[in-house]
């Protein structure tokens, strides 16, 4: 039998049978698995079981009353309480690790590499055919890392990891696999829901910090526009449509014109 990959993939799953079992073979290689959930019915934790994944619950302090998480990195901190590695790769019920990646993981892990976070590259997939072109390429996220680099997971949303101060990042070579909804209203009902929280987060906001808000918001899109408009001529290969890209511009958008100081909303 082959040496696993001394390394805790950790999940979070809910009602996650279309995705999982893909997310999981892809990760099959490493020694253990962590998935976090909120509380299937359907076959995502019989599939979880079958690839010999620890199963913890989510802490419904972490959720409202609609089963929904409000605080995401409350719950990515539960694994990180449970896991029995001190390497840790976070990964989507839907995203894929990539050979080229798992095999730069090893490396890094069997090497005795100094506690570091690392930077890690990240492709879209469209109706299965990774994507070269899209506005928000370069992309990359803290998913790989030491627990003695790491201070646990912050923010409830859009949730990413503190590095300890004076503790080392870098970055990896490889890409792992992000596959993307064709369907837009599925993107919008999504940003949407990250708009709710954000509107529960911040409560009411000053006016100068909603200034604030809608530039950075706008210089994202500006930026996004940019990048399509340059893909459009000089990117070859395959491409985000516009149908989809326009959903992020929505998405900033609709975060300005709710979190308005002088616009009255249903969390006020």
């Amino acid at each position: 039998m082959a040496i696993k990959i001394q390394c805790t993939i950790g999940i979070l799953t809910f009602n996650s049978e279309r995705t999982i079992k893909e997310t999981l073979e892809s990760v099959k290689n490493f020694s253990e698995i962590i998935i976090c959930d909120g509380g299937s019915t359907d076959e995502t934790l019989s599939l979880a079981r079958a690839y010999g994944a620890r199963i913890i619950v989510q802490d419904p302090e972490y959720k409202n009353r609609n089963n929904q998480i409000v605080d995401f990195a409350g719950v990515r901190n539960q694994m990180l309480a449970v896991t029995n590695c001190q390497w840790f790769f976070s990964l989507d019920s839907d995203e894929l690790m990539t050979q080229k990646l798992e095999m730069e993981i090893e490396v890094v892990v069997s090497s005795k590499h100094p506690a570091t976070t690392f930077w890690v590259p990240r492709k879209y997939t469209l109706s299965g055919e990774v994507v070269d072109c899209a506005a928000t390429y370069p992309t990359k996220q803290m998913r790989f890392f030491h627990l003695g680099a790491v201070n646990g997971f912050i923010k409830t949303i859009h949730e990413r990891i503190e590095v300890k101060q004076g503790s080392p990042v870098s970055s990896l070579e490889n890409f792992m696999l992000v596959p993307m909804n064709p369907d837009p209203l599925f993107h919008r009902m999504k940003w949407s829901h990250y708009v709710d929280l954000e509107l529960v987060r911040r409560q009411r906001i000053s006016f100068y910090e909603w200034l604030l808000l809608c530039l950075e918001n706008s210089k994202i899109s500006l930026l996004f526009i940019y990048r399509y408009a340059r893909n459009l001529f000089f990117c070859k290969g395959k491409k985000i449509p516009w149908s989809l890209e326009r959903e992020r511009h929505i998405y900033h958008i609709d975060m300005c014109k709710r979190l308005a100081p002088f616009k009255k909303n249903k969390n006020g």
